[in-house]
């Protein structure tokens, strides 16, 4: 699935917090109990899809390629998690606790071709995250299956409501699809390592200004083991820094993110995998009453790669009382597969969210995309335009 939360890892600690850390403060430490939560969204909307295009997911057919010769243009969709977690407080006020995200649509695809390991959830994908964290006056660990700092500590164009589900950032094609071989890179997120497996750590905040890294050691998720590196990149870090404050009447948050990717070596290196990925963006977003502006821009260095290239997105929002609209724009230009030119997308998304009650919002959206293959190739463009409305549970 797209993302639901850009700091799911933050709100998932929170969701379970109800076993306090005062009332934890005893000589004989309660043991963790487990909490339940997560949400459900279901949406149901039409959309424009250009006919006789080679598709890069969905499409009713097989797995792979395949030009369609007529898509429908109506479609009902649904994306659920059911979150357990829980957490405890030592003798000492260290905090330890975890989080497991079970996947309520494990064989949606929603298009994660943004070059970036992030953006989507393939068919089959049971658990989204796992993570184990550590909380105190160092700052935070976490350890195990979850997003890494540049991606956790980003901030950019806003989206309506307590979700990105409306945002620029990865809206993926699950409405309009990328043609197969036009490279998306649909993020301002700066992240080569997704969910896979690996080492986080923030510093506390000093004055609004917080540091984060995280390293993965093998492109793995949900799974033990070694991966050869004459086949994926291993060995990947990020770096992170953000703020946040409020100067006067405005409250102001800034981001910077770094992921690393190593060059693949030996025998199964190609042109793209023989160069290391060095992938980069900055954000900023700045707010004074019900009205929040933010955008980002993000850099990819992959040469010889079908994601060199880069990405930025801008927005502005608006939230009073139970209403949240934004509008936000996004542009991706990436070399893609022939890197004879540049693959082209554009994404305008008008979103809004009413909350009709505790847990519960009615969202709708208005999206409209654009794919530009870089040879001009008929079967390799795509333009149309959704409408799109649903029901946002949180529980």
């Amino acid at each position: 699935m797209n993302k639901l939360l850009a700091t799911s890892a933050l709100v998932a600690a929170g969701l379970v917090a109800s076993t306090g850390v005062a009332s934890a403060q005893s000589a004989a430490p309660a043991p963790i109990q487990v909490v339940v939560g997560g949400y459900m969204i279901q949406y149901f909307g039409t959309a424009s899809n250009s006919d006789n295009v080679n598709y890069a997911s969905g499409s009713g057919r097989a797995t792979g390629s395949g030009v369609i010769g007529k898509m429908n243009n109506t479609s009902q969709q649904s994306d659920a998690e059911i979150w357990f977690g829980g957490r405890t407080t030592l003798s000492n006020g260290i905090v330890v606790g975890f989080d497991v995200q079970l996947e309520g649509n494990s064989n949606n695809y929603q298009g994660a071709q943004n070059g970036s390991g992030t953006g989507g959830v393939s068919a089959g994908d049971t658990i989204d995250e796992s993570y184990l964290f550590i909380d105190g006056a160092f700052g935070r660990a976490i350890i195990g299956s979850e997003n890494g700092a540049s991606y956790l500590m980003h901030y950019g164009a806003p989206a309506p409501g307590a979700t990105s589900q409306w945002g620029a950032n990865e809206f993926g094609s699950s409405w309009i699809h990328a043609p197969v071989n036009v490279s998306f890179l649909n993020s301002t997120l700066a992240s080569q390592t997704g969910d896979n497996q690996k080492l986080t750590y923030f510093t506390p905040r000093w004055s609004g200004l917080q540091f984060g890294g995280s390293f993965m050691p093998n492109s793995l998720e949900d799974q033990n083991g070694f991966t050869d590196m004459r086949a994926v990149r291993n060995n990947v870090w990020e770096a992170a820094a953000n703020y946040v404050n409020k100067i006067g009447d405005f409250n102001v948050a800034a981001s910077y993110g770094m992921s690393q990717a190593p060059s693949v070596d030996g025998a199964s290196t190609t042109l793209a995998t023989g160069h290391s990925i060095t992938d980069q963006s900055v954000g900023l977003q700045v707010g004074t009453g019900p009205i929040t502006v933010g955008g980002a821009y993000r850099n990819v260095h992959n040469p010889n790669g079908a994601s060199d290239g880069h990405v930025w997105a801008a927005g502005v929002g608006y939230q009073a009382g139970p209403i949240a609209l934004t509008v936000s724009y996004l542009q991706s230009d990436a070399k893609g597969i022939a890197r004879s030119g540049n693959d082209t997308v554009k994404q305008t998304i008008l979103g809004g969210a009413y909350n009709l009650g505790p847990g519960v919002d009615a969202i709708a959206a208005i999206v409209n995309q654009s794919y530009k293959d870089e040879e001009g190739r008929a079967a390799d463009q795509n333009s149309g335009t959704a409408g799109i409305v649903g029901l946002r549970l949180f529980f």
